[in-house]
């Protein structure tokens, strides 16, 4: 057993969602009907977090919001899946984040504009220390990258592995890169890194830098996964989605939780493909997410042996 308090705390953006569904995406001067509306809290740390709390896990969250209605409601969602919320930040200056998403509901494909126009930076000094050195696994977007490398400092010295959730290159990223102990990025961030278009390749190749394990997404076509100088390719699991929104989030956390279970690399990303999917039969990022025994039972019927 851990003397740890926590399986994982996370460092990251967290914002408001506004999910609608639509016949097809509008184009130029058009003006069409949602088919369907969500509002929701979002950001990648954030809702890996709460897919590991409905696991049963115990998590926290370090983030910044605004002193406003929308800020209070993601704090208030979050505590409502069981992710301790004392260290975030609501700045009565700011702004909260916000997302606007657009689902098309023909194959579930969405895109997003995210608004961070009037929040301020996070600041090394608004990290929780206590919070960062009482957990097993710290989980990072790596988009503040001053504070995510001060974070993975403290939680790394005190005993911690780093799990980073890279989708998109971003600037100086290699410089908290010596701390991540897994990988999980997207294939668009693995070509950059490597300059390998084939995710074997790269994912092999990323290993050579010294990670414990790479994943590399690959959406509906799966994932490639990498350790101990070998890689394999996981299928996606088939499903009608709705909304791919949050898929990728599920997934990180379905995978900490993996890591926390100590299950080896096929059997933590084979859980958290099936998470993922699960997810996408509902709209949005948070009302999808699965239990343990409903990913499991899924991966049963899937296997043909239920």
């Amino acid at each position: 057993m851990s003397d740890k308090d926590y399986l994982a705390v996370g460092v990251g953006l967290c914002a408001l969602d506004y999910i609608c569904v639509v016949d097809k995406f509008p184009g130029p001067e058009e003006k069409i009907d949602a088919r369907q509306f969500s509002r929701q809290g979002g950001g990648p740390v954030p809702t890996a977090l709460c897919a590991l709390s409905h696991f049963g896990e115990k998590t926290a969250f370090i983030g910044k919001c605004g002193g406003d209605p929308e800020g209070k409601l993601i704090k208030e969602e979050l505590n409502r899946f069981g992710v301790n919320t004392r260290a975030m930040v609501l700045d009565p200056y700011s702004r909260t984040p916000r997302a606007f998403i657009w689902v098309d509901h023909r194959d579930g494909n969405r895109t997003v504009v995210l608004d961070r126009t009037e929040i301020a930076d996070m600041k090394p000094i608004e990290l929780n220390p206590v919070l960062l050195k009482s957990c097993r696994y710290l989980h990072l977007d790596g988009r503040e990258i001053k504070v995510a490398i001060e974070a993975a400092k403290i939680a790394k010295d005190a005993g911690a592995q780093v799990v980073l959730d890279a989708g998109s290159p971003r600037e100086n990223i290699h410089d908290l890169l010596m701390y991540v102990d897994h990988m999980i990025v997207s294939k668009k961030f693995a070509e950059d890194f490597t300059q390998e278009t084939e995710p074997g390749a790269a994912s092999l190749k990323m290993l050579t830098k010294g990670f414990k394990t790479v994943v590399i997404t690959l959406g509906d076509k799966g994932s490639v996964c990498a350790a101990d100088g070998d890689f394999y390719q996981q299928d996606a699991f088939d499903i009608e989605p709705l909304d791919t929104t949050g898929a990728g989030d599920v997934f990180h956390g379905a995978y900490i939780y993996g890591l926390g279970k100590g299950w080896d690399l096929r059997q933590t990303v084979e859980f958290a493909s099936a998470a993922a999917a699960m997810k996408c039969v509902r709209i949005g990022g948070r009302q999808g997410i699965p239990s343990v025994d409903e990913v499991v039972q899924f991966m049963e019927v899937k296997k043909g042996r239920l």
